[in-house]
């Protein structure tokens, strides 16, 4: 029998008992689970939580069988039956601002976000200054463009998450959205102090510094990046950023880099068509469109580059 059924027929079995397990203090014997969670035993910690150990449990012990539960079913890629323990879990403790925001998390995640906030606000109004709920309404609030209120998020969950250096990342990208250079490269220091290597980090820098002008600093930051293991995104960047930097021939080798890796790129044929044309080689710009130009695509370059095709041949 699944997890979430079992706690469901206990809830049901029982309703009485279990609201009066609100308030009791905890008799620790939640420890040997809680310790095979910290080892990150998922299957140990489901096993460990059977209906009869569940029963025996009070106050806050009972809450934490929740969380463990609810965390190890996510952690197996159950997030269905996750969700359905923090379900129950809230039901019980109404007022518990982690499973509130666990409960958050995963409608999120799923792309449901505007169940997601129910959530986090709920969360928010026992605990206004809670590291979960605040970075899950960042995150809400930045894919929904409402980008003040994303970055005022991102500061108080910074708070508590200072060390948590993809946090100053995503929290850069907002600024950077909003073109507050100042306080994004505050942020991308604070990134690139606690983990240095990270390439995401440095392309950010790199479009930081090409926001503000500095074509020949982002190219060397994206050259870093590569450097450092960054993706095909970065080498994509790179050579559109040469062609407008006005560096065809560079743009054309780094263009042809990303086709031996992606042949058939969309951004490499891009950019080789613009370096062509920036030649002065109409013909071998046409030649680099026609793969994205068949009549089968349909999407943004096919358009951009039938566009180009237009207004070369119509020369």
């Amino acid at each position: 029998m699944r997890p979430v059924l079992l706690l469901s027929l206990m809830l049901l079995a029982g309703p009485a008992r279990a609201w009066r397990l609100w308030g009791e203090a905890s008799d620790k014997k939640i420890r040997p689970v809680q310790e095979l969670n910290d080892a990150r035993k998922p299957r140990e910690v489901l096993a460990a939580l059977t209906p009869d150990f569940v029963q025996t449990l009070r106050g806050t012990d009972l809450r934490q069988a929740y969380i463990l539960m609810g965390d190890n079913l996510d952690l197996l890629g159950r997030a269905d039956e996750a969700l359905g323990v923090y379900q129950l879990g809230v039901k019980l403790f109404p007022k518990n601002v982690d499973l509130l925001t666990r409960q958050g998390d995963l409608l999120h995640r799923t792309g449901l976000d505007e169940q997601a906030r129910v959530f986090y606000m709920k969360a928010l109004v026992y605990e206004p200054r809670h590291f979960g709920a605040q970075l899950g309404l960042a995150e809400i609030d930045r894919r929904s463009g409402f980008l003040d209120r994303s970055a005022s998020h991102y500061e108080i969950a910074l708070e508590t998450l200072d060390a948590r250096a993809d946090i100053w990342r995503s929290y850069a990208e907002t600024l950077l959205a909003q073109r507050d250079w100042a306080t994004a490269d505050l942020a991308l220091e604070r990134a690139g102090a606690l983990e240095p290597n990270n390439p995401e980090g440095i392309v950010l820098t790199a479009f930081a510094r090409r926001a503000r002008g500095d074509m020949t600093g982002a190219l060397l930051a994206l050259d870093e990046a590569l450097a450092r293991g960054a993706g095909v995104g970065a080498r994509r960047a790179k050579a559109l950023w040469l062609v407008e930097a006005e560096r065809p021939a560079e743009a054309l080798d780094e263009a042809a880099l990303i086709l031996k890796e992606s042949p058939g790129d969309a951004a490499a044929l891009w950019a080789r068509a613009r370096a062509q044309l920036a030649l002065g080689r109409s013909a071998e710009a046409l030649a680099e469109l026609a793969p994205l130009t068949a009549a089968t695509r349909q999407d943004f370059a096919a358009r951009a580059a039938r566009t180009l095709r237009d207004r070369l041949s119509s020369r």
